[in-house]
């Protein structure tokens, strides 16, 4: 029988770039919370070798954003190599690809919670820089290069997402920031970003003007995000899927995607280890 498990996105509260490991990594600070909007994972045994497919299942728009490529690179495949174990594979992707919200590490964590991975979540280091965080869940203090993951005390917010028709590369970003640095707002790559990707600058600009809430980058991007509901922002959603709230704007860097989903606990979205 397969076994279903939700992979929950994560949203970079605060992000700060503290230094450079002695192999060219970077170490962070960062705070992160888990999100309701998720991929689905649907794990079965299987006797045949491993099979991982990949579907686009958007909560709105085009399904291509959300398709990954299902190779050596792929958190999902990695995963399954990183137990020694072979399954039967179907994720369900409602977290954009390079938005800055961890669609891919948190598949991989979820497949390790599946299969009861009850290791060191630091090792986990492997799969992705966001997969320890995503194996403890909840509000979490990242540090190191993503390894060393400390839980807070959990926070209930309530976040609109603000995710446009552009992926952004995080290893772009983290080059243009050892040219730039940090501008010192809230989330360090903020600058380099908008260098990378000049769109999200204006697109930035233009829903702060609208809405009037400062907008704040979702890890490396595209993301943009603010803590409010879409009432705040006299935003009628489309429909209701879940535990989201969806719509779509039009902006001049094109269509964006608008989604109000909420914070959920570890017990929720990680192992639930202290």
């Amino acid at each position: 029988m397969a076994h279903r498990v939700d992979a929950p996105a994560k949203l970079t509260l605060r992000l700060k770039v503290v230094g450079r490991r002695y192999d060219g990594y970077h170490l962070i600070e960062a705070d992160i919370v888990a999100l309701s909007l998720t991929d689905t994972v649907e794990i079965g045994r299987t006797d045949s070798g491993t099979r991982v497919q990949m579907f686009g299942d958007p909560p709105v728009g085009e399904a291509t954003r959300y398709c990954v490529p299902v190779d050596s690179s792929n958190s999902v495949v990695r995963a399954l190599d990183f137990l020694g174990v072979d399954a039967d594979v179907e994720v369900r992707k409602r977290i954009p690809f390079g938005a800055g919200l961890g669609g891919g590490s948190s598949d991989a964590a979820a497949l390790l919670r599946a299969f009861g991975y009850c290791g060191d979540p630091s090792a986990a280091i492997a799969l992705g820089a966001d997969v320890p965080a995503s194996l403890v869940g909840g509000h979490v203090r990242v540090g190191g290069i993503g390894d060393l993951v400390t839980p807070l005390v959990e926070h209930a917010g309530t976040y609109v997402l603000f995710v446009p028709n552009f992926s952004i590369s995080t290893a772009a970003v983290y080059q243009a920031f050892d040219h730039l640095g940090s501008d010192g707002g809230e989330n360090d790559l903020y600058q380099a970003a908008c260098s990378v990707e000049p769109r999200l600058s204006g697109l930035a600009g233009e829903l702060t003007r609208r809405f009037g809430y400062p907008m704040r980058l979702a890890g490396s991007g595209s993301t943009l995000f603010v803590e409010a509901t879409l009432e705040d922002l006299d935003v009628e959603p489309q429909h209701l899927d879940g535990h989201i709230a969806v719509g779509t704007l039009e902006s001049t860097v094109g269509p964006v995607v608008v989604i109000e989903c909420h914070s959920i606990p570890r017990s929720v979205s990680g192992d639930g280890r202290q």
